[in-house]
């Protein structure tokens, strides 16, 4: 351990190396910060200009965009000299920066809601999602960030460049709360200003750390009552408050965060799988862990290990949403066995009509057609059974068939119209309904979404079931939703199908079915049997 004394020549040749390298005009700068700082029309007008565009940005899902808002933000200004305030025990300044950060912010603020109130998008994009909840990288952008924005003021150099970043931190989630609160959604407006607040202050408090670096002192500001310190240096003890805790909830909710990770890779690994979409949320004390795995084989008891394993983990109740989906390309295998499999049948459709003649003696011909369609539908799909004494068959498909929904559906159309005898009924193996497609902002369903819906109703009344209940999806737009899951229950229900209940998705399932369907599937509706 250094004895006192190294400690105190080590002190004092760092102040010499500072008097020698780190001089600098500093009444020049505290006189530019300032002026940099003040409210003024230029600084307002260029407030609305760069939240306008940041606004625009966020709803048309545009990154470009939005850079091209932080190119003429004016933020740098009164964040700089709220901070070299702090560093400087100027209250005059502090004053001014805080007054002019307000002002800044109303003006924001209102900027993004008129834009928001006019706009016919709603809809939450990625870009606007992206700044709802802080995370500890967002914290480095905002410490970066105003320790370049202090070297860049105090040495006169690169100030505008320096300025893109600070509003890269600041304006999108100012934007982002305005949309939160144009369409009354309190999580996105909370979440975003936590993420402002939070980057405000990180790079106030950066800036002030730089500023002492480089000798600012009280004795670079007017001189100032003991009142006056004292509220600047409680000022400065009330920021890094909100600060410190703001680390400790991002530091903790990432250590969270890379054990939920750590554990799902692993239990992908063992089962020859890989995570590919990963949510952590809370509600309350409990922890929701939605997940995307592409697997080989399905593993359904794979989610309670996984509930089991972060509970001991983490400490915390723990509630596993897993998305199995199997790596094959089941769809591509669909349609090369229907179309394989309609050519064989027709095919033998007809030799077995011909031979059935010739062998009247030892059998009949439905006879022979009923065993040779027996062999090929047990071989390639699943179970026949013949009923009403020939008149009638039954054709239940097996999931390795590979057939969904439409393709079975479209198996027994092609059967009855190539003349099959006796009349095949198509039973569809169990799988999960799929979902009903809109056009944006639309509740009308076009020809690709009545076709779901027939495929939809012909399968419910194969599996005999006769209730389901309807969710319709659209985001943050409520009223939207809800008409789309009018449209399908009305369709469903001229189908002869019982609508027990038509509900309209809020934002975290919205975001679940993104998560787990594509952004697409935002503009949909999931139809959901109900079973007693």
């Amino acid at each position: 351990m250094p004895s006192l004394p190294r400690i105190g020549a080590r002190w004092r040749w760092l102040r010499r190396w500072r008097a020698r390298h780190l001089d600098v005009d500093r009444h020049a700068v505290v006189e530019h910060v300032c002026e940099a700082g003040a409210l003024a029309p230029r600084y307002v007008f260029m407030t609305v200009m760069s939240c306008g565009i940041a606004t625009l940005g966020l709803l048309l899902g545009s990154a470009a965009v939005i850079i091209g808002a932080m190119l003429i933000s004016p933020l740098m200004g009164p964040i700089v000299s709220m901070g070299m305030s702090l560093a400087t025990f100027d209250f005059r300044a502090l004053r001014s920066a805080l007054k002019a950060i307000g002002v800044g912010v109303a003006v924001s603020l209102l900027t993004a809601m008129a834009i928001v109130l006019v706009s016919p998008l709603r809809e939450p994009t990625e870009e606007i999602l992206a700044r709802t909840e802080p995370t500890l990288f967002d914290l480095l952008v905002a410490v970066f960030s105003g320790l370049a924005g202090a070297y860049a003021t105090i040495t006169r150099k690169g100030e505008t460049i320096v300025g893109v970043a600070i509003a890269t931190a600041l304006m999108p989630p100012l934007a982002v709360v305005g949309f939160g609160t144009a369409i009354g959604n309190g999580t996105i407006a909370g979440g975003a200003a936590f993420l402002f607040m939070t980057n405000l202050l990180a790079i106030a408090l950066s800036v002030t750390i730089m500023a002492r670096w480089y000798g600012f002192g009280a004795t670079d500001s007017p001189k100032q009552t003991a009142w006056q310190a004292a509220l600047i240096v409680g000022t400065f003890v009330l920021l890094s408050i909100p600060l410190g805790l703001a680390l400790r909830e991002i530091a903790a909710r990432g250590a969270v965060e890379r054990t939920v990770r750590t554990t799902l890779d692993t239990a992908a690994r063992e089962i020859g799988g890989r995570v590919t979409t990963l949510r952590v949320d809370r509600d309350d004390r409990t922890l929701l862990v939605d997940a995307v795995l592409m697997t080989p084989t399905y593993r359904p008891q794979l989610a309670g290990e996984l509930e089991r394993t972060l509970e001991s983990a983490i400490g915390q109740p723990v509630v596993v949403k897993l998305s199995e989906v199997l790596t094959a390309d089941v769809d591509a295998q669909a349609r090369e066995q229907a179309s394989a499999s309609l050519a064989q049948l027709r095919d033998s459709v007809q030799r077995l009509q011909s031979a059935a003649h010739a062998d009247a003696e030892t059998r009949t011909a439905g006879e022979r057609a009923l065993a040779e369609l027996r062999e090929r539908a047990i071989g390639h799909f699943g179970r026949f059974e013949v009923l009403q004494g020939g008149g009638e068959a039954t054709w239940q498909l097996r999931p390795e068939a590979g057939l969904d929904l439409h393709a079975s559906r479209q198996l027994e159309i092609a059967l009855h119209d190539g003349g099959a005898r006796p009349r095949v009924r198509i039973v569809p193996a169990l799988q999960p309904l799929p979902l009903i497609g809109f056009g944006d902002d639309s509740a009308t369903l076009d020809d690709d979404a009545t076709g779901s819906v027939q495929d939809i109703a012909w399968a419910l009344e194969r599996w005999q079931l006769e209730t389901v209940e309807v969710t319709g999806y659209a985001g943050g737009d409520q009223a939207l939703a809800t008409a789309r899951a009018e449209a399908v229950a009305t369709a469903l229900r001229e189908a002869g199908i019982d609508v027990a209940a038509v509900a309209a998705a809020d934002r975290d399932e919205a975001r679940s079915l993104i998560a787990r369907e594509g952004s697409a599937a935002i503009r949909a509706a999931r139809v959901q049997a109900v079973t007693n």
